[in-house]
C-alpha cells in the first residue's frame, strides 16, 4: 500500500504544477505582446510628432503620418486605434491608444503612447 500511495502523491504533485507551468508560460507571452504593442504603438506617435512639429506643418499632417505607420506597423496586433494630435503655438502633443492580441478570451489588454516636443521654427538670420 505504501507504494500507491508515493505513485499518488506525484500524480497528485503533477495535477497541480502543470496547470501553474501553463498559467506562467502564458502570463510571459502575454507580456511580450504587450510590450510589442506598445512599442508599435509608440513608434506610430514617433512618426506622427515628426510630421506634426515640422515648419509650416499641421495636426492633420501628423494625423495622416499616424495613419501611414498604423498601416504600415500595426497589422493586427493594434486593434481599434485611436490617434490624437494636438499642434498648438508652442508645442505638438501626439496619443496614440488601441487594444491587442490577448491570450485570455474576453479580455482586450489596453495600450498607449504619447509623444510631445516643441513646434520647429525658422530663426531669421543675421
Amino acid at each position: 500500500m505504501t507504494r500507491g500511495r508515493a505513485g499518488e502523491r506525484g500524480s497528485v504533485e503533477l495535477v497541480l504544477s502543470l496547470p501553474l507551468a501553463f498559467a506562467m508560460i502564458l502570463t510571459v507571452l502575454q507580456i511580450g505582446l504587450w510590450t510589442h504593442a506598445h512599442a508599435r504603438a509608440q513608434s506610430v506617435a514617433d512618426h506622427a510628432l515628426a510630421a506634426a512639429r515640422a515648419h509650416g506643418a499641421t495636426a492633420k499632417q501628423g494625423h495622416a503620418a499616424a495613419r501611414r505607420s498604423l498601416d504600415h506597423l500595426g497589422g493586427r496586433l493594434l486593434d481599434d486605434p485611436r490617434v490624437t494630435v494636438e499642434r498648438g503655438e508652442a508645442r505638438t502633443d501626439v496619443h496614440v491608444r488601441a487594444t491587442t492580441l490577448s491570450l485570455v478570451p474576453g479580455w482586450k489588454p489596453s495600450v498607449s503612447a504619447h509623444q510631445s516636443g516643441p513646434v520647429e521654427r525658422r530663426e531669421p538670420g543675421p
